[in-house]
């Protein structure tokens, strides 16, 4: 027998483009997707649309060789964004209602509801305690409270994790709330 009868000639695929397995899979995959996240966790937020974005552009990323099922990659993908997305939601609101607790127009926590300090006093009382805290408390206190920034912007902006950024702004919310309440107590026995 010869040779070549027994060995056949092997013939690899013509090797892909870039980007030609993500398009495969955008167009195999996209509508499919959709509907999981939003039959899975509803219309948003996050919209669907945008978390099968994501999960898309992060397959995009990576080498496609390294994905052997791209169905179960993207499906995966979605899912931990969304359950991402949740948590720092959760997190945002949960700082968000202790923030609200320097709500200078709000009421105070006396049973009575009467107003022992003014609202002036109480700017001022806030004010000397953000001044008196360490700068980088003091710092993730304004970026976050005043001018707006998230975590992640803030926690790069300064070279420090996410999670310290969390910390140091729930420390400098707890050092403003103990300040305020020193000095409803201190007003609540100045007038009995």
């Amino acid at each position: 027998m010869a040779e070549s009868a027994i060995f056949k000639p092997v013939h690899s695929p013509p090797a892909e483009r870039p980007g030609e397995a993500v398009d495969r899979a955008y167009r195999q995959y996209w509508s499919e997707l959709c509907a999981y996240v939003r039959k899975t966790f509803g219309a948003g937020p996050p919209e669907p649309e945008e978390v099968a974005q994501n999960a898309f552009a992060r397959y995009a990323a990576m080498d496609a060789a390294e994905v052997a099922n791209p169905r179960a990659f993207l499906y995966r993908t979605a899912h931990n964004i969304v359950l991402d997305h949740r948590r720092r939601e959760a997190v945002r609101s949960r700082l968000s209602a202790e923030v609200a607790v320097l709500d200078f127009g709000g009421e105070t926590a006396n049973a009575d509801g009467e107003r022992v300090l003014s609202a002036k006093e109480r700017l001022a009382i806030v004010d000397a305690t953000v001044r008196a805290m360490e700068p980088r408390r003091r710092k993730v206190l304004i970026m976050h409270a005043i001018h707006g920034l998230n975590y992640t912007d803030i926690a790069r902006r300064m070279g420090v994790s996410p999670t310290r950024v969390t910390q140091l702004f729930a420390e400098a919310v707890a050092l403003c709330n103990a300040a305020l309440r020193e000095a409803d107590e201190g007003g609540a026995h100045a007038d009995r």
